[in-house]
């Protein structure tokens, strides 16, 4: 089931959970931000009810391998991710996220 905001309450009170979640473990690369790299990664991942990550991939590129590394990075270390609460169906989810690195 791919998860998109606005399709339902209950989805959306969990990916704003997931995004909360997730923000804590998202790291600017020292090296990339030495380098002046900024950019947007855009991945696509899939996790169970358990909020166990199944698969995890780079949709679109940022152009800087160290920011798509991240990126990729971050999910790893997010795992696992918040439960999937019952009133949601489905057994695995797909999200696509965009993680923005940008220097200011």
């Amino acid at each position: 089931m791919e998860l998109v905001a606005g399709d339902d309450e209950a989805v959306d009170q969990y990916l704003g959970k997931l995004a909360s979640h997730l923000a804590r473990y998202r790291d600017y690369p020292r090296r990339a931000r030495r380098l002046g790299q900024e950019g947007t990664p855009v991945v696509i991942f899939e996790f169970d009810r358990n909020g166990k990550l199944l698969e995890a991939r780079l949709r679109d590129s940022s152009s800087h391998r160290l920011l798509d590394e991240a990126a990729l990075e971050l999910l790893r270390d997010a795992s696992p991710l918040p439960e999937v609460p019952e009133s949601m169906t489905g057994q695995s989810f797909t999200y696509t996220l965009p993680v923005g690195y940008k220097l200011r």
